[in-house]
This record gives C-alpha cells, structure tokens and sequence, in this order.
C-alpha cells in the first residue's frame, strides 16, 4: 500500500519501489518470531510488485523477461537480509542472556559475601541457580535425608517440597562419592534431577538437586552453574570455619574461666578454712581455759567464716547452673517486703557494724524466684557490707510505679569511680582488686546478681548516691493481687 501510494504520488520509479518492499522484509524479520516469516514476506513481495508494477498491470504475468531477473535478484536479496537480520537479532538476544546469567554470577558473590549463616547461604544459592536455570532447585546442607529437609527454590508452584526415595537416593550417593549423578551424567542417568556436589577438594558441604525436567543446560549455563557451586563451597567452607573458631574461642575462654575458678577457689577457701580450724583447734586444745567472752568471740568468727562459705558455694552453684544453662525460674507471687526481710536474715553477721534500713511499699508484691531474688539481695547487702566503712548506712527501697517495682539496694561508703561501673559485672572481677575487709573476694556476686534479674527480664544499673556512695537499681513486674 505504501509503495502504491509513494508511486501514485511522487511518481516513484520500480527500483525505488523495490527498496521499499527490501525494507518491509527487513522491517518484517526484525518484529516477525520465526524465520520463515521473512521468506513469505519475500515472496508477498514480488508476487505484489508483479501485480501493481508490472505490465500486463493487475495480473501475475510477466511480458519482459528482465523482470524475471529482477524478481529472482529481489527474492534472493529479501531472503539474504531477512536471514542476516535474524542472524543479528539472535545474537542480541544471545548477547543479553549471557549478561543476564553474568550478573547472576556477580550477584551471586555479593549475597553469599553478606550471608551470616549456613542456611542463609543455601537459600541464597538455591535462588540464584533457580533463576540461572529456571528450574527447581533442592538445597540439601550436610548429608540429604528425610528428615534433613531441603531448602527449595520453585520455579513451578506445584514442585514438590521434598524429593522422592528414588531422587533421595541419588542425592545421597552423589553425597558419598563426591562425584554428580543423576540426569545428563553416566551415574543413574534415569533418574529425574541432576545432582550435584557442593565440595572443596576433599569435603562435601552440601548436595543440590536440580529439577531437570528432561532438558539439558545450555553450555554458557552449565559454566555459571558450577562458578555459583564453587563460589557456594567456598562461603561455606568460610562460614564453618568462623563457627569452629567461635567454637574454639569458646572452649578457650572456658578453659580460662575453669582455671580462674579454680585458682580463686584454691586463693578464698584458704583463708576461712585455715581461720575455722585454728579457732576450732583453739577451743578443742584450751576450751577450759578460755574466758566465756573469747569463746563467743571465737563462735562468732567460726560462724561468720562458714556464713562466707555457704554464700561462696551458693554462688559457684549458680554461676555452674547459668554457665550450663539449666538455671529454671520458679516464678510467684511474692510480697518484696517479705523477700528482702528473709534475706536480710541470712546477711552475714558483720553487717550489724553498718546500719540498714529498709523501705518498702506495703503489700508490693513481685513476679519473681523467691530463692533467686534472695541470693540478689544478700550479694547486693554483702557487697555493700564489704565496700563500706563501719557505722555506714545500707538502705533497701522497693517502691511500685505502674507495673514495675523499682528495687535498690544503696549505700553512703566510698562510691565506685566512673571508669570501673562497667567492669563490675564481669565475672572475677572487684573493685580496685581489694576488698575493704581484706579478704579477697572471688567477684562473682555481681556477675550472678545480673544474671538472676536478667532471667527476670531486667538489669542491674549503678549509679552514684549524692553526696556520697553508690545505687544498685533494678526493676521487677508487679504481681497485681486479685480479689
């Protein structure tokens, strides 16, 4: 029609009309799906230029001969084009997927370089490969079994979420062998996936079934596929390798704290054990000859020394319990007065040289471990007791705002200096590396306290009691009383 209408119109003549039925074959190989497309279109050219252009007009004879030439030259140059254009078209497009699976690859590097975990890590290969291959993809980290469920990638909603025995069983050979089997490969070729190893030179870290649905991958492909599996193998042999270094910076700093345990054990039993024997040997050599006033003296001493005891073996019994994890709540209703009473009792006896107060709420009643939240408030008291002079006044409070009751235990001794509140919850740790009674102290009453009002869903805060001393200050949920 254009070509008719350019000649109606600007007098076209027929070589100028050949050359726009040369641009409709192109224009048609450009936009047309197949190549066949281009020849009908060809063809459609000459047999309409015949009809239109040619004498007789409006038939499909041909009265010059020359014009026989032109068609075939027309046929050929249309068909010629039309294939180049194809040619040139494919290879774009050619072009473009090979990018495209390119910047799979780089992206794939990024995202297992941010991955933190080995699952995350399979996730993240499972859906690269699944978008390189379009196809189905089964992760299996470790060893695949039934009950190792695999991390899967579905390209088609309906993909099964686990493999079947049979695909199961070549997923496991390939994971024994070190070797890919299945579909394409000379090992269980009958089988529906492709499975292949993800390995460094002597390990299997994991095992990838891939969906292959009776097509093999492209050759560009398969390269892509086995650059993500190495970069894959190399993140998870990096990842392991963290976790055992973790693993083994764990068992060392267990080590140390076994061996600080001990040594501070061996350094503290000494001086009370070394004390109760000598006064018992005292009253057992000369009981008879001692003044009833050196006896209750010597008593006192005997009972303060094995007070300190009982609090050390109570404490080295928890922090055993929270290091093992087995530390359990016993969470009830508890009025806080109460509590602090009933520590208070268990206070060792030296405490009578300060003065301590206590105030509290009537009737607040926590949420709390009583046997826990005592040995809190007995270390709090008894470090308190340590830290501060004689005559020095120790005050508990425990008032309610909202649902919370704030508990503190507060003094007006010394006060702790600004550089070493951090510290004072790290375990062996004492302040100034003394105690004011000096008696070495093994430092582990703050690092339990903290971690029993952790347990309670809080934390213990220190703060300076103006004009002078030190506030421990946590908070406990209040227990509402109902009628």
């Amino acid at each position: 029609i254009a070509a008719f209408a350019l000649n109606r119109i600007f007098g076209f003549s027929a070589a100028n009309i050949v050359m726009v039925y040369m641009l409709s074959v192109l224009t048609c190989a450009i936009f047309a799906s197949r190549q066949i497309w281009g020849a009908i279109a060809s063809v459609m050219s000459i047999l309409v230029f015949n009809f239109f252009f040619t004498e007789p007009f409006r038939t499909l004879q041909v009265n010059d001969p020359g014009y026989l030439i032109t068609f075939g030259v027309m046929f050929i140059t249309a068909v010629i084009s039309s294939t180049l254009t194809r040619k040139v078209k494919d290879y774009a497009r050619s072009n473009a997927r090979k990018a495209y699976r390119t910047e799979i690859l780089l992206e794939t590097s990024r995202k297992l370089q941010d991955a933190s975990t080995l699952e995350d890590i399979a996730a993240k290969t499972a859906e690269q490969l699944g978008m390189l291959l379009e196809r189905n993809i089964y992760f299996y980290l470790g060893k695949p079994e039934k009950d190792n469920a695999p991390i899967v990638y579905k390209v088609h909603e309906d993909a099964p979420e686990i493999l079947d025995d049979t695909e199961l069983a070549v997923a496991q050979w390939t994971y024994r062998n070190n070797k890919h089997a299945g579909y394409t490969t000379q090992t269980l070729p009958g089988a529906r996936c492709l499975c292949m190893a993800v390995r460094s030179t002597d390990k299997v870290f994991a095992v990838v079934g891939i969906d292959m649905e009776r097509r093999e991958i492209p050759a560009f492909e398969e390269g892509i596929m086995g650059a993500i599996l190495n970069e894959c193998a190399f993140a998870l042999e990096k990842e392991e390798w963290m976790l055992s270094s973790k693993e083994s910076a764990v068992r060392l700093q267990k080590e140390q704290l076994r061996a600080n345990l001990l040594r501070s054990i061996s350094h503290d039993l000494r001086t009370p054990l070394t004390s109760i024997s000598g006064n018992a040997e005292t009253l057992l050599g000369n009981g008879e000859q001692i003044k009833t006033e050196q006896k209750n003296a010597i008593y006192k001493d005997i009972y303060d020394d094995s007070m300190w005891l009982i609090n050390l073996v109570e404490n080295l019994l928890s922090v055993t319990r929270i290091e093992n994890g087995s530390m359990e709540l016993n969470l009830q209703g508890e009025i806080m007065e109460d509590v602090i009473m009933e520590a208070l009792r268990h206070v060792n006896r030296r405490g009578k040289e300060q003065e301590i107060e206590v105030d509290c709420d009537e009737f607040l009643m926590v949420r709390v471990d009583v046997r826990l939240m005592m040995q809190v408030i007995i270390n709090l008291v008894d470090n308190a007791i340590k830290y501060t002079p004689p005559l020095s006044i120790i005050s508990i409070k425990a008032k309610r705002f909202g649902d919370r009751a704030v508990i503190s235990v507060s003094d007006n001794g010394p006060g702790i200096p600004d550089d070493q509140k951090e510290e004072l919850f790290r375990m062996f740790y004492t302040v100034n590396h003394s105690v004011a009674d000096g008696r070495r102290g093994m430092g582990l009453g703050l690092t339990l306290c903290q971690a029993i009002v952790g347990a309670h869903g809080s934390k213990i805060k220190v703060y300076d009691n103006v004009p002078q001393g030190t506030i421990f200050r946590f908070e406990l949920k209040v227990e509402d009383v109902k009628l």
